[in-house]
């Protein structure tokens, strides 16, 4: 090589194994360590849904998104996940892969509270369980509605061209008023990973009681405010070319380069 040649020093090679590791690996790592560092903070919050508590949720949200949101786009929610692949933000794969660390990333923070709290301080909490304390209609209602405010705000501020800036902020404080305004109700729970890992971790006790009583309230719920936020943003608040989605719900890019053999297939 002739002296002064560094053509090949600065060239960077794309290999199989490491467009896997950072279209497929790496996101669905930071899903999973997003949701598992967020579950463990809720689960330590006192549960009496007061400002406080629900701007430590809010919070960490927003945290979370800017620490790993450009490497996954910083769902830690299968509700968000959901609505973000119906807006074509990403595919169905990578929403399954999503999903599923979330899930498993809600068991294990819930599961570390578990083994960090002594019994009396983990019963006084209740493990951070979210427990329905009106009908379940109203409970379905309640998280619904606060699901599509919470959906309806990552939507049209993360999936346009033109992302805003404070798109973290914004949903961090969407979080905050879902809890303070559903905590007596359902527990503002909006997040079906939130919900589950506490309720699984309970098990443990047997006089832990009410968690499982019409859990499903906290998959249906969100998952009807999905549905209505996507249909209302797609008819009548998307002005993006869906041909430029990125599936990063926040980043300074409008479009992101992909190999063709690209695993995510966006």
């Amino acid at each position: 090589m002739a002296e002064g040649d560094t053509s090949l020093t600065h060239r960077q090679e794309t290999t199989p194994a490491s467009t896997f590791f950072s279209k497929v690996v790496r996101p669905v790592l930071a899903e999973f360590i997003g949701t598992t560092l967020f579950v463990f903070s809720v689960c330590l919050t006192p549960g009496d849904y007061s400002i406080a508590s629900s701007l430590l949720q809010g919070f960490a949200y927003v945290v979370l998104i800017v620490g790993l949101g450009k490497f996954s786009g910083g769902h830690f929610n299968p509700a968000i996940t959901s609505a973000v692949a119906l807006c074509g933000g990403v595919s169905l794969l990578s929403a399954v892969c999503y999903i599923i660390a979330q899930l498993v990333g809600g068991l294990i923070g819930a599961a570390l509270v578990l083994g960090i709290l002594s019994v009396q301080d983990y019963e006084l909490l209740r493990g951070g369980a979210t427990i329905l304390s009106k009908r379940p209609g109203w409970g379905v209602l309640t998280e619904a509605i606060l699901t599509f405010m919470l959906i309806l705000t990552v939507l049209i501020t993360t999936m346009d061209e033109k992302k805003h800036k404070l798109a973290p902020l914004a949903i961090g404080f969407a979080v905050t008023v879902g809890v303070m305004a559903g905590g007596s109700v359902t527990g503002g729970s909006m997040n079906p990973a939130r919900s589950l890992g506490p309720a699984v971790s309970t098990l443990k006790y047997e006089h832990i009681e009410g968690v499982w009583d019409y859990h499903y309230v906290y998959w249906v719920g969100p998952f009807v405010g999905v549905l209505v936020a996507v249909l209302i943003y797609r008819l009548l608040f998307d002005t993006t070319n869906r041909q430029h989605k990125t599936p990063y719900l926040w980043t300074q890019r409008s479009r992101i380069e992909r190999p063709d053999n690209d695993l995510m297939l966006n």
